[in-house]
């Protein structure tokens, strides 16, 4: 039965997550990206997007956009970085160094960690949010952290990116 509405786009979506997952690791192999093209990491991506490049110009910084710009990013850096990690493990194997890159707990779990270190880093000490702002802002994006250790209440968010990670695993 054909889908009704939008569902060539919904289509094409599948056909894009498959081609980039593969449908077996051994059959058909492809790009260890999987946990980053996860609906929920898009989802979270886009909210990101939104709320940053829309809502925070035209209302102002306040406790809402800022707490939900770190809910999001807490939600999908994690899995994005995990799947940087894979695409350059699985160039690596191409190369023949003998490294899997497919997503593992492991991976995920130090990503996570890692998410987690650096936000706290970056919220618990000036010195060291100046940095990463600074660094930041020479991909293209004024970059800027307001000193609000309520932030940190949001650390609860890569939960969802351990969800997802474990929802790819399961594939």
């Amino acid at each position: 039965m054909p889908r009704k509405g939008n569902g060539a786009a919904a289509s094409s979506f599948e056909r894009v997550v498959r081609a980039l997952r593969g449908s077996d690791r051994a059959a058909a192999p492809a790009l260890p990206v999987g946990e980053a093209m996860h609906p929920v990491t898009l989802a979270a991506i886009a909210l990101l997007v939104v709320n940053d490049w829309v809502l925070k110009p035209r209302l102002g910084p306040s406790a809402i956009t800022g707490k939900l710009s770190d809910i999001a990013g807490l939600a999908f850096a994690p899995v994005v970085l995990s799947a940087a990690i894979g695409l350059l493990l699985h160039a690596a194997a191409r190369l023949g160094a003998r490294v899997d890159p497919s997503l593992s707990r492991r991976r995920l779990i130090a990503c996570v960690v890692a998410t987690g270190a650096g936000f706290a880093a970056v919220k618990l000490s000036p010195a060291i949010a100046s940095h990463v702002a600074g660094w930041l802002s020479h991909l293209g994006r004024p970059a800027s952290f307001y000193d609000d250790w309520t932030d940190l209440l949001t650390l609860p968010s890569l939960l969802v990116a351990l969800w997802i990670g474990r929802d790819e695993l399961r594939r």
